[in-house]
């Protein structure tokens, strides 16, 4: 039979090597799903004169846009928004754009210092074509501008970092405020349902974007 089959030697891990195999592929998962909240809502703010708000964020937030506005050297505050979803035939302003700049008129701020800048898209790409809007705007009546503060809700802060500088360019750097989140923090996001579905579809989001997503010019240049 020696000329049918052969015996040969195979290395293989031994229990102790299953044990340290596992924990090399689990503690690095552990540590960034620990970390998950932190690493979705960065603070890394820009020298700059111009503040920019996302509009769908809560009136908790509009609150957060006016104390860091007066904290700050900043003389201009834009929100940016897209087409309201739910209710845009029952209230007077049909993008989260103009319901942002609305709110914070209502709570005081200087309307001599809001800029609204909104967008029609709807369907994709919302923060992106968001991003572009806010760039025609910049391009048109401050070409002088060279950084941006941009703020907004917590988890969704490090998609949206992306999302900008990506549509902006690179003249332009692009600071981030990601507030707090005021249901569930860094320790505890992952004890209720809405702050576990929140954290883990913006970093389902986030790894996209990282991956996969790329501006329109660099789809139209590869066509």
């Amino acid at each position: 039979m020696g000329f049918l089959v052969k015996k040969r030697l195979r290395w293989g891990l031994t229990v102790w090597g299953w044990l340290v195999l596992i924990v090399l592929l689990i503690l690095p998962l552990f540590l960034v799903f620990r970390n998950l909240y932190t690493i979705l809502s960065p603070v890394d703010r820009e020298q700059t004169d111009l503040l920019v708000l996302e509009g769908f964020v809560s009136d908790l937030v509009i609150r957060d846009a006016i104390t860091e506005f007066k904290s700050h050297p900043y003389q201009l505050l834009i929100t940016t928004g897209t087409p309201l979803e739910v209710g845009s035939m029952l209230l007077p302003w049909n993008n989260t754009a103009n319901v942002a700049g609305a709110s914070l008129i209502c709570m005081g701020f200087d309307s001599t210092k809001l800029v609204i800048v909104p967008t029609n898209e709807i369907i994709h790409d919302r923060t992106y074509n968001s991003a572009r809007e806010l760039a025609r705007w910049l391009r048109n009546h401050r070409p002088q501008t060279r950084s941006l503060n941009l703020m907004t809700s917590s988890v969704h802060g490090a998609r949206s970092q992306v999302l900008f500088q990506c549509g902006i360019g690179d003249s332009i750097r692009v600071g981030i405020i990601s507030t707090d989140n005021y249901y569930y923090n860094d320790n505890n996001w992952w004890k209720s349902s809405k702050g576990f579905r929140e954290t883990m579809n913006e970093a389902i989001g986030y790894l996209y974007v990282r991956l996969f997503f790329r501006s329109y010019d660099d789809k139209e240049k590869n066509k």
